[in-house]
């Protein structure tokens, strides 16, 4: 049980790491000028995230998790209609947007270095630590948009801060696995989290 959750860990490490960088290189190379479409292909992007986010949840177990995957989903869903819908404000809402999105997978990486990797005794766990609350604070900063006063500072903000989500999604996946098959302290607070 313990480490079918750690190979799921794995996958969604290795994938949000790939997406975030892939979307932060794709926002740094982006010229001035594809802004607008850039900004529409994101709105249309997220809904669909949503969706599939949905039809899961349909297939799903129905557990806590799921429920808020689901809670998750319905609030990416409207990030998306706002996106499309207030394209004059579209770049106050991509800020709000990936605020969230580092805010809670600072969050979950700051779970996963407690959980997992100062039980399971990993040297420096506590580095992940670390950069799971700066990328808290980096996504705080996105939503509160204090420094950014051009669409062009801003999407070199948001680029560079999905740079920095995907070296801390590395990060957690290099601390969360491999974990030894014999540690009972990580199997217990396992079956605590589910």
């Amino acid at each position: 049980m313990i480490f079918s959750a750690l190979d799921k860990i794995k996958r969604n490490a290795i994938f949000s790491a790939i997406l975030l960088m892939a979307l932060g290189v794709i926002i740094l190379i982006c010229p001035q000028e594809h802004v607008p479409s850039l900004i529409l292909a994101f709105g249309y992007i997220l809904m669909i995230f949503a969706v599939v986010l949905m039809l899961m949840f349909i297939g799903s177990g129905k557990s806590i998790m799921d429920y808020a995957k689901f809670i998750f989903a319905v609030l990416i869903l409207i990030g998306g209609l706002c996106v499309l819908v207030y394209r004059a404000n579209a770049m106050t809402v991509l800020a709000y947007l990936f605020g969230m999105l580092l805010i809670l997978d600072g969050l979950h990486s700051l779970f996963h270095s407690v959980t997992y990797s100062r039980r399971a005794h990993k040297r420096a766990w506590w580095v992940l630590a670390i950069l799971s609350v700066a990328l808290v604070l980096i996504g705080v900063m996105l939503f509160c948009n204090p420094f950014f006063s051009t669409q062009k500072t801003l999407m070199r903000a948001i680029g560079y801060a999905l740079l920095i989500a995907s070296a801390v999604s590395i990060v957690r996946l290099i601390w969360t696995w491999p974990v030894k098959k014999n540690n009972p302290e990580i199997e217990e607070v396992t079956q605590d989290v589910k």
